[in-house]
């Protein structure tokens, strides 16, 4: 189990240094190169750092189940009452302040690494629980029974940890295909279009709402009849300017873009 969790701990360091660097990357402005952006590279990092987690929790795993049929190890509890101590300090001082952190940024990476130092603490607190148990379990007579506990711990730790790498896998995926944004979002944007509709009487709308790391892309096409109200450019301007600032509620940087057509086929 301590093996485990320092490996954790290492590689979690690991991939948040290389985190740091891409977060560095992605926040240089550099329009002539990357005129649409960095910030596809922010799910890009989340996934392959949740496949590096999750190949190390399963292949821990495993491990752990030989070392079940095996007949359990010996541990000494003091030593690793020690350890576990100063891991859950320290782990859970690293994620308090990553999480801080992660709110000032607003970064997916940085959520990220975040939910895996708080992993990293939940860890180190059940390796200081469980060796405690081993403790109890011997002084009671159950020298046999207490061989099963370090193996126990590992089996019982990757697979709680397995379920975040692989919904982080999923939800980037998501937003890399560039899927639908949640449910709370699409529903204030299509608000804000219903009522433009009907204030401009416009004939129709297509918006398109999706989140790409930090970055909310908003595009939005008004369909225009000759009964609309929107008759020029400065109109169009109107509506973009009451748009942009009934969306700046969202946390995120944003990606706006309204065009107006009176032929549907330039909206779709």
């Amino acid at each position: 189990m301590i093996s485990f969790d320092g490996l954790y701990s290492l590689v979690s360091l690991g991939l948040a240094l290389f985190a740091i660097i891409t977060t560095n990357f992605i926040n240089k402005k550099d329009f002539k190169n990357y005129p649409f952006g960095k910030y596809n590279l922010e799910p890009i990092i989340v996934i392959v750092k949740s496949i590096v987690l999750l190949l190390m929790c399963s292949i821990s795993m495993l491990s752990a189940i030989r070392q079940v049929f095996n007949g359990g190890n010996n541990v000494e509890e003091g030593f690793a009452l020690s350890y576990a101590l100063i891991s859950s300090i320290g782990c859970t001082c690293v994620y308090l302040y990553m999480k801080k952190l992660s709110k000032n940024l607003n970064s997916e990476i940085v959520k990220a690494e975040s939910n895996q130092w708080l992993m990293d603490s939940m860890l180190s607190v059940g390796v200081l629980v469980g060796f405690f148990i081993s403790i109890v379990l011997k002084s009671i007579g159950f020298t046999n029974l207490s061989k099963y506990v370090d193996p126990g711990m590992v089996i019982l730790s990757s697979g709680i940890f397995l379920k975040m790498p692989i919904t982080s896998i999923i939800e980037c995926f998501k937003e890399l295909i560039c899927s639908s944004a949640n449910d709370e979002i699409n529903l204030d944007i299509n608000n804000l279009v219903k009522e433009i509709e009907e204030k401009y009487e416009l004939e129709e709308s297509i918006a398109r709402v999706a989140k790409v790391g930090r970055e909310l892309r908003i595009e939005i096409d008004f369909i225009l009849s000759n009964d609309s109200k929107i008759k020029s450019v400065d109109d169009m301007d109107k509506v973009r300017e009451f748009i942009d600032k009934n969306t700046n509620h969202f946390d995120l940087k944003k990606w706006l873009n309204i065009s107006f057509t009176k032929n549907k086929k330039w909206a779709i």
